[in-house]
């Protein structure tokens, strides 16, 4: 069989090219197998990571800001390019080519994309991407650095100043299980407390929050709940108000066993359920009152 040959570079030709009278690197050439624009533009949130599509913030699966970069390429811009799923894409990059920032921010870099076709290996093609990063505040961590974005309050309350060492030990344990679920979930925060008389008025940022607080505490602690709510808008695109919730709890300071006096009278607490707390007196004389007794004034 005679011997072929590229017709544009002379390179000779083996069973492997893909064309009849190309080399691979010259037919590669003519027949790219994607395209890519010479510069691209990403915007980045410098606190958590987050990146736009669309206008919409994207929160990274990776944790080191090249992985997260690459993650947003991918996401971005091949993704688009390759709707049928036929390539295979790897991305590089030269640290020397990075620029920075004068808070020492990356700002821009040059990135080496390979695509490589599925079926058949030996076909890829590679690009070069300079890529411009604009930094900006996401709207969740906007509203983590202002401190003042909360969609409900959760008002928290013992009936005097007495009790106050249990209302922080409570507070603690509401600080520990917010902290969990901002670990998992960055949207999920206490905005601010503020001291009121007999508690504290914690603001939240989500109000699955404050049902997560709330189931949290049923477990463990008795108290009265009221619930309310407050128009403070109107969402425009889908007709309905726009609500603050707010949760008002009075902790009940007694406990099973705990001797407390009503009308000159002492009893024991025997049980306290759901909503009512069973006495019995020295006399084994049962009394039973509800939470709201225990408020009174």
């Amino acid at each position: 069989m005679p011997r072929r040959f590229c017709a544009i570079c002379g390179k000779a030709l083996t069973e492997k090219s893909p064309h009849f009278g190309m080399c691979i690197d010259c037919y590669m050439k003519e027949n790219p197998l994607f395209e890519l624009p010479v510069t691209y533009k990403l915007k980045i949130c410098p606190d958590c990571y987050r990146y736009t599509k669309r206008d919409e913030w994207i929160k990274p699966n990776e944790n080191e800001f090249l992985s997260i970069i690459k993650g947003a390429i991918h996401n971005t811009l091949l993704k688009s390019i390759d709707k049928n799923e036929i390539l295979t894409f790897s991305i590089d990059h030269d640290r020397n080519n990075f620029e920075f920032s004068s808070k020492d921010l990356i700002t821009s870099l040059e990135l080496k994309i390979k695509g490589v076709l599925i079926e058949n290996p030996s076909i890829y093609s590679m690009k070069t991407v300079k890529l411009n990063i604009d930094y900006e505040l996401c709207e969740n961590c906007l509203n983590l650095r202002s401190g003042t974005y909360f969609k409900s309050i959760l008002q928290l309350r013992v009936d005097s100043s007495s009790h106050f060492e249990m209302l922080k030990d409570i507070l603690n344990k509401i600080h520990n299980l917010v902290k969990e679920r901002f670990d998992e979930d960055d949207r999920q925060y206490i905005s601010k407390i503020v001291n009121q008389k007999n508690g504290v008025d914690v603001y939240l940022s989500t109000n699955e929050l404050m049902n997560h607080i709330i189931s949290y505490l049923r477990s463990r602690y008795h108290f009265l709940l009221k619930r309310s709510k407050k128009l403070i808008g109107r969402d425009s695109q889908r007709g309905k108000g726009i609500y603050r919730l707010k949760t008002l709890i009075k902790f009940l300071s007694i406990k099973k066993k705990d001797i407390i006096e009503i009308n000159n009278q002492k009893f024991i607490v025997e049980q306290i359920l759901k909503n009512k707390v069973i006495l019995k007196s020295k006399n084994n004389e049962k009394l039973v009152k509800d939470y709201n007794f225990f408020f009174k004034g």
